[in-house]
């Protein structure tokens, strides 16, 4: 009983991990841009 537990939650934490990761790829599709600083930052 205790080792299917174990492998349930096992792959429980493997399949968070992937839509985790999958969620955060799809967020940073564009960390490359970087927007023009406005002149009365570059101060």
């Amino acid at each position: 009983m205790k080792k299917t537990f174990y492998s349930i939650l096992g792959m429980a934490v493997v399949a968070l991990i992937f839509i985790a990761n999958v969620a955060s790829a799809s967020a940073c599709m564009f960390g490359h841009y970087q927007p023009e600083v406005p002149e009365s930052l570059r101060k």
